[in-house]
């Protein structure tokens, strides 16, 4: 199809900026139960993809991890915000 349109890009940069795409929309699925709220995290993550638009290469990899540990502690604020409700639901009034 477009298979000139980028043949500047290398397969590892187009790999990359699919990696993106994923972190992008994991951090959506998961920013759908954090406690500050999808819009919050939306807004967050808009706001730090834009910032780092034109980042590539070795710099681009390193933002990625750092999203996807960002993903995990999302993840994290959220079992414990439910191990709290359940807490709160069992102990005696």
């Amino acid at each position: 199809m477009h298979a000139h349109a980028h043949s500047h890009t290398t397969d590892s940069t187009r790999s990359l900026h699919v990696q993106v795409r994923d972190l992008y929309r994991r951090i959506i699925v998961v920013g759908a139960d954090y406690p500050a709220g999808l819009d919050y995290v939306r807004n967050r993550a808009k706001a730090e993809f834009r910032k780092n638009a034109h980042v590539e290469g070795v710099e681009l990899k390193r933002a990625v991890n750092y999203g996807r540990y960002m993903v995990k502690e999302m993840i994290g604020v959220i079992q414990l915000k439910k191990y709290r409700e359940i807490k709160k639901r069992y102990e005696a009034p």
